[in-house]
């Protein structure tokens, strides 16, 4: 038996901690993008970091409630601490793009 809710929070909290750099890497590789347009993925990173975090309570919930040995309490750690990270990432994507405006209108004022 599993604990579904601890196994999801990992894969989307490695889908929110790669969101960022995946969408710098892409737009570093196409030359017809601007790299500001990476910033896109700021929400996403954001909601994916918030929806491992949420799965991984679910998931400690229910590994607190079983008395196997298997049950799912190490993975709901990892996706906790890898939700956490998406939502780091995605507060230091949000402070470079506030940076880069505060420059851009600065330089034209």
């Amino acid at each position: 038996m599993r604990n579904a809710p601890a196994v999801w929070s990992v894969v989307v909290g490695v889908l929110g901690v790669a969101a960022l750099p995946v969408a710098i890497w892409y737009v570093d590789r196409d030359i017809t993008i601007d790299l500001i347009w990476a910033g896109l993925a700021i929400p996403v990173a954001y909601v994916l970091g918030a929806l491992a975090m949420v799965l991984a309570r679910a998931g400690r919930r229910r590994a607190q409630m079983t008395l196997l040995r298997r049950s799912g309490s190490t993975a709901a750690r990892i996706g906790r601490l890898l939700g956490l990270g998406a939502i780091l990432l995605a507060g230091t994507g949000t402070i470079s793009l506030v940076v880069y405006g505060i420059l851009t209108w600065r330089g034209r004022t």
